[in-house]
């Protein structure tokens, strides 16, 4: 379901909608609550008010010269830790501001440092939810009812929160509903009504000692810290248990059919949350994401525990044990709490995760909505002129949805983007017309479209002729190449084997030998560095290399020969000038003359000589004929047969020597596209025609 003309919710937004690509996020809280480290803590202390993200921070009324040091002491559960806002921001440093660098989590120290509760770790039964109708039901919409809501959920141990999002007529997107539910009561908070003042909610969530239920949290989590503000301490994803458990599924409708029989409907996943008010259907939809969670959590709970219990002490990787699959990413069970132990850990590290604003790179195409990313990921083939075209529609339709709060599928569809790329067209109308259902967006910037295209194509022409001037002038120049002859480099090379190495390793050696007698050598160089000087002096390798070897094909040069030698041809060949007959020269001693001298390309056998050569063979296709068999005449005689016959009929039909038939392969006939067996088709085709896309030929045949 989507609404038509609804009135855009952010223009009535109190805070103001930040989609610049230059500025990071900015907290949104003035108090933390629950604190156990100042607001400040884990902010760098270099100041930099000159910078642009001191500027941008200075104009949202925060400043901050230095940072708090942690302090030892805790604060009480519930307590908030209030921070002077002239002290609560500081940018990273000068050369850093420029960037999109983020700022901490505020409660990453809360977050890394907390206790699972006692309650969580003990075996008990599970809580049967209360039945759909009679479970009370309401709607939160004005700051009144919000305050009711907040002293309900002070008296929980547990709450389940689910949210629901809208992002296509906005930039970063937006939460449109806060569903909550207790043990008792359903919630469905309006938080477009109420999103100025939703950062209360921080009391019950940021409280480590209440367990927040979610599904699936990663979404949530930083919708939340970006909309309202709002962190999560104590956090249990069931998404994660559902992984340790080794489900077959891990979606929601999965848990809710498994653990409450409930076949959730997912029509309304995707629909459009701003309407208001407010279907019941969705309302019921928006609900049911809630009402069954905490009891999903409960046996959940259970099973792990149970598991734990069970498998304390078992191996998990052993393929041949009975328990094999039963927890997944654990190796040895080495508690019964473990299995539990393991989803609060990755639901912690979901709960640490914030939200940073994407930049836009337009030089690279870096990033997750970098026009680099979409091109690999479509793997549309560009010419150099479409795609100068294709980055300058993509940094227009990303710098036109920041600017009107849009999201960029809004503006323009991926597959216009490539339409437009592709086509390229130079005025309006043609525009249009590659664009079926256009745009508002595109139809109100058309004109600035059209212009934008014929600037990059420009843009890519001149730089394709400044590449081939470029390729021309590199191949005009000749480059002759230049080599160093080995012998004439001259290299400064250390002499190892010196004469002072040898003396000192001389002096290792004891003089005398009780088997050898006294040392010979004198204390003058020794006869091994001599022998080694005159080893290194006979090494020296000499390559000649000349600069330029031009090899040209040379005539075969054939050796005349007399014409009284004969000439036995056997088999003519056609040979190549590389593969030339050798022919016998005649002797040093005899003397030819010029007309002895035969020419090889004139040599014509006579009569005699082509007689005798073999006539060559050629394979013919033998025909199978049909022979009409004898009609049986009743005046044949039958013959008779006796011993007198048989010497007679054996050596008139029997012929040892008779050679035996050779079989020839049948000869392939090639294929002729025109010609065709059929009958019914003449011969030749009377239309041919060909397939510019796919080459494919079609003949068309008359009958």
């Amino acid at each position: 379901m989507h609404a038509q003309n609804i009135p855009r919710p952010q223009l009535a937004f109190k805070d103001t909608v930040d989609n610049s690509p230059n500025t990071p996020f900015v907290w949104k809280i003035r108090n933390k609550a629950h604190a156990r480290v100042p607001l400040d803590y884990g902010l760098p202390s270099a100041k930099v008010a000159e910078s642009p993200l001191g500027h941008h921070l200075h104009s949202l009324g925060i400043a901050r010269p230095g940072s708090t040091p942690p302090s030892g002491a805790t604060t009480p559960r519930g307590a908030k830790r209030t921070v002077d806002m002239s002290n609560v921001f500081d940018a990273m440093s000068a050369a850093e501001a420029g960037s999109l660098a983020s700022l901490p989590h505020p409660y990453e120290y809360e977050i890394s440092h907390y206790e699972t509760p006692e309650w969580m770790l003990a075996l008990s039964e599970p809580q049967k939810p209360v039945d759909w109708d009679n479970t009370p039901f309401q709607y939160v919409d004005t700051p009144e009812q919000l305050h009711a809501m907040m002293e309900h959920l002070h008296t929980a141990r547990e709450v389940a929160i689910d949210l629901e999002h809208h992002d296509y007529r906005s930039y970063q997107g937006f939460t449109c509903l806060i569903q909550i539910s207790t043990r008792s009561t359903d919630f469905v908070v309006d938080a477009l009504a109420l999103r100025a003042e939703l950062s209360v909610l921080n009391e019950v969530t940021a409280d480590p000692a209440v367990i927040k239920v979610f599904h699936g949290a990663e979404s949530d989590i930083v919708w939340l810290q970006r909309d309202f503000g709002v962190y999560v301490v104590g956090l249990f994803d069931t998404y994660h248990a559902s992984k340790v458990l080794n489900m077959q599924h891990h979606s929601l409708a999965h848990l809710l059919l498994t653990y409450s029989a409930f076949h959730a409907d997912k029509k309304y996943q995707l629909a459009d949350w701003r309407i208001r008010p407010i279907p019941q259907e969705m309302l019921a939809y928006a609900r049911a994401d809630t009402h069954f969670l905490l009891y999903v959590f409960d046996r959940m709970r259970s099973e792990l525990l149970d598991r734990g219990e069970r498998l304390k002490g078992v191996d998990m990787t052993d393929p041949d044990s009975e328990h094999f699959g039963m927890l997944a990413g654990i190796d040895l069970v080495e508690s019964a709490t473990q299995p539990l132990n393991v989803v609060m850990q990755r639901s912690q590290q979901t709960a640490l995760k914030k939200h940073v604003k994407e930049g836009y790179d337009a030089e690279h195409g870096m990033g997750t909505g970098g026009w680099a990313k979409l091109a690999k990921k479509w793997r549309h083939p560009f010419t150099p002129t479409q795609l100068s075209v294709f980055r300058a529609l993509h940094e227009w339709r990303d710098s036109c949805a920041r600017e009107e709060d849009e999201s960029v599928r809004y503006v323009l569809p991926n597959h216009m983007l490539f339409n437009i790329s592709d086509s390229m067209p130079a005025d309006t109308a043609g525009l249009f017309r590659v664009c079926h259902r256009t745009p508002p967006p595109v139809r109100l910037y058309a004109l600035d479209i059209v212009r934008l295209i014929a600037r990059a194509r420009t843009r890519a022409e001149a730089r394709m002729d400044e590449f081939r001037e470029l390729v021309k002038d590199v191949e005009s120049e000749s480059v002759e190449p230049v080599h160093v002859r080995f012998d004439e480099e001259v290299v400064d090379v250390p002499d190892v084997l010196t004469s002072e190495l040898i003396k000192s390793v001389d002096n290792i050696v004891a003089p005398t030998s009780s088997l050898f007698g006294t040392r010979v050598t004198s204390n003058a160089e020794s006869q091994a560095a001599v022998r080694a000087r005159e080893i290194r002096a006979n090494l020296v390798l000499t390559v000649a290399v000349p600069i330029r070897v031009e090899t040209k094909p040379t005539e075969p040069e054939f050796t005349p020969v007399p014409a009284k030698t004969p000439l036995e041809p056997k088999s003519m060949m056609v040979l190549s000038e590389s593969h030339a007959p050798s022919v016998p020269s005649l002797p040093a001693h005899k003397k030819t003359k010029t007309s002895d001298v035969l020419d090889l390309s004139k040599i014509v056998l006579s009569e005699a000589e082509t007689s005798d050569a073999p006539e060559p063979t050629t394979k013919k296709s033998r025909k199978r004929t049909r022979v009409a068999k004898p009609e049986a005449s009743p005046s044949v005689e039958a013959f008779e047969y006796d011993d007198t016959k048989r010497d007679a009929i054996g050596e008139s039909t029997i012929d040892v020597n008779q050679p035996k038939k050779v079989r020839h392969k049948k000869q392939k006939k090639s294929f002729d596209p025109y010609k065709t067996s059929d009958s019914k088709f003449d011969k030749r085709p009377t239309r041919s025609r060909v397939n510019t896309k796919s080459g494919n030929r079609t003949l068309s045949y008359k009958k």
